[in-house]
C-alpha cells in the first residue's frame, strides 16, 4: 500500500542519490527496508520472480488495455484495409511505437512507404517514435529513411537507443559497413562509454 511503499521509495533515493547499485544490492535493500521479514508480504510482491524470472508472476492478473487490443486489431487488418487513415486512429506516442514495434516480419518497402508516408515517422516523429521506426527501416531496408537515420544517430547522445540501432545494422555485411561509416562520422560527439559499446559490436 502507499502507507507503506511511499516512505520507502523517498528513504531509498535519498539512501542511494548519485550512485549505482547492483540488483543484488537493491534486493537486499527492499528485503531490509520493506518486506523485513514479512512472509505473507513477501509472497505476495514475489520480487524475485519480478526481477529473476521470465514472464509476469502468476499471482498477478494480466493488464488489459482496450486502446491496445483496438491496435492489434489493426495489425491483423491494415494490409487488407489499406494505411489511409490510421493515423487519426493511432495517435499517442505508446500506441504507436506499439503499432510499429509489431509490424510484420515480412514488410515490403512499399508497405514501408506507405505506412511513412501516412505517419511521416522518418522526418515529424518524436525521439521515441523514431528510434522504434529506425529499427524497422533497417531492418526491412527502407532506404528513403537511410539519411534520417545517419542524422539521427550523429546527434543522440543515447547510449540504449544507438545501441538498438547499431545491433540492428550490423546484422547484414552492408549494414555493418554503413554502421562503421556513421561510427566514424559520429563518435566524436559520443560519451567514452557510449564509444566502447560501440566498439565492442562493430569489431
Amino acid at each position: 500500500g502507499r502507507e507503506k511503499f511511499d516512505p520507502f521509495i523517498k528513504n531509498y533515493f535519498d539512501a542511494h542519490a548519485f550512485q549505482s547499485i547492483t540488483t543484488e544490492d537493491f534486493v537486499k535493500y527492499i528485503n531490509e527496508n520493506l518486506i523485513k521479514g514479512d512472509k505473507t508480504l513477501a509472497d505476495k510482491i514475489k520480487l524475485e520472480d519480478w526481477i529473476y524470472k521470465p514472464g509476469i508472476p502468476s499471482n498477478i492478473t494480466p493488464v488489459h488495455s482496450d486502446d491496445f487490443t483496438k491496435i492489434d486489431n489493426i495489425q491483423k487488418n491494415w494490409r487488407q484495409t489499406g494505411v489511409k487513415g490510421l493515423n487519426q486512429k493511432i495517435k499517442s506516442t505508446t500506441e504507436k511505437q506499439h503499432f510499429i514495434d509489431y509490424l510484420p516480419a515480412d514488410m515490403t518497402t512499399d508497405e514501408m512507404s506507405a505506412i511513412d508516408n501516412e505517419f511521416n515517422f522518418t522526418k515529424n516523429g518524436n525521439f521515441v517514435i523514431k528510434r522504434q521506426w529506425f529499427v524497422q527501416a533497417i531492418r526491412h531496408q527502407y532506404k528513403t529513411a537511410y539519411p534520417a537515420i545517419e542524422q539521427f544517430m550523429i546527434a543522440t547522445s543515447r547510449t540504449g537507443s544507438l545501441m538498438t540501432l547499431y545491433k540492428e545494422m550490423i546484422k547484414t555485411p552492408e549494414g555493418k559497413t554503413w554502421a562503421k561509416q556513421i561510427f566514424d562520422k559520429a563518435k566524436s560527439g559520443y560519451h567514452a562509454k557510449t564509444i566502447q559499446a560501440v566498439e565492442s559490436i562493430l569489431k
